[in-house]
């Protein structure tokens, strides 16, 4: 009789789980996802070559893992990374796939990752947009990928009760390092035209120049002392992740206007935060936010610094001019998270993904 009953404790059910083997967590959505899985399914970090605590750079070695042999877990599950390993997997994409930006499409190396990516180890490669996959897929199709194992699977988001901050301002928050290719600059053009002396703007950001755009000297200043010498204007240039949130939390309105973005995952926590959103159309973020239920995407891409500003500005005056709108559009984010971006919805995605690529394993 204990032989039976031990049979039906937990310990059982936590030997029998699938093991997902993942090779790293560094942002917040991935310890969010990675640190809930599907049930009956556990993730585990497997170890592989540390090319970067040698310094190595070189693209292909930093997207490409060889995990080592033990432990073994059932299914290795990268985030853009081609696995070398012979043992089923699945990939995770952001942007694109390989992800070998600098090196020819010729390039012996590169031939290797697409034969991996069509090869009967690879089980499925999940986009993480509509946008992605749809940039992607031609030319791996190309390459001989199946296109069955293409699929999107969003990524998801915590949610929190907005809480709302002190009813006599108005308060847009802005987060992101990367300030001038977010649209920082249109931003601070925008919020100096409102002229409006209850609003108020919060930045959080290192205020750094990190790829894709390169503001001229003269801009980078200009803004460095707009924001110094506008009291309306609090800069923070580096919180802990909770801090943001909290900030989100009592905002009126978040800004992520992004030149250049795969996913602006900012834009989906201040959804999950309650908030309504201007963005741009870059990347993924019209898959995000809808425009008019839970806020408005501008097209921003080839438009003047000053045309974006103007329409920015008009959006700024607009929502603070409409307080019932903006609740609305806030219940809306939280709505649109929930439909989407839930733990609930990619947990019941993956456990289906996860199932059909150990089917015959």
């Amino acid at each position: 009789m204990v032989r039976g009953h031990a049979l039906n404790t937990p310990y059982r059910n936590q030997y029998s789980m699938r093991t997902i083997g993942i090779s790293h967590k560094t942002r917040y959505w991935q310890h969010y996802c990675f640190n809930n899985p599907p049930e009956g399914h556990r993730y585990a970090r497997m170890p592989d070559i540390p090319w970067h605590v040698a310094g190595i750079k070189w693209e292909f070695l930093a997207n490409t893992k060889l995990f080592l042999p033990y432990p073994r877990p059932d299914l290795y599950h990268t985030y853009n990374g081609v696995v070398a390993n012979a043992h089923p997997w699945v990939v995770e994409v952001e942007s694109y796939l390989p992800r070998y930006q600098r090196m020819p499409r010729t390039h012996p190396l590169y031939r290797w990752a697409l034969r991996r990516l069509a090869g009967k180890h690879c089980k499925a490669i999940i986009f993480t947009s509509h946008r992605t996959m749809g940039r992607n897929r031609p030319f791996l199709e190309a390459a001989g990928v199946d296109p069955a194992k293409m699929t999107v699977v969003y990524r998801a988001v915590e949610q929190f009760g907005h809480l709302g901050g002190d009813p006599s301002r108005f308060t847009i928050l802005f987060a992101g390092n990367g300030f001038y290719r977010k649209g920082g600059v249109e931003l601070l053009k925008a919020f100096r035209r409102m002229d409006r002396t209850d609003a108020r703007l919060v930045i959080i950001s290192r205020l750094e120049t990190d790829w894709g755009l390169c503001p001229l000297p003269e801009v980078k200043a200009w803004a460095e002392k707009t924001i110094a010498e506008d009291p309306r204007i609090t800069l923070h240039r580096q919180l802990p992740h909770d801090r943001v949130i909290e900030h989100m939390r009592a905002a009126d309105l978040f800004v992520g206007a992004t030149y250049l973005d795969p996913f602006n995952n900012t834009v989906l926590e201040a959804m999950g935060a309650g908030l309504p959103v201007i963005c741009s159309d870059a990347g993924a973020l019209g898959e995000v936010v809808e425009h008019g239920r839970n806020g408005w995407v501008m097209h921003v891409n080839d438009k003047a610094s000053a045309d974006v500003a103007d329409e920015l500005s008009a959006l700024l005056v607009r929502m603070m001019d409409d307080p019932e709108g903006r609740r609305r559009m806030g219940r809306e984010s939280h709505a649109i998270v929930q439909e989407k971006f839930s733990l609930d919805t990619r947990n019941g995605r993956l456990l289906k993904l996860y199932a059909q690529a150990l089917a015959d394993h």
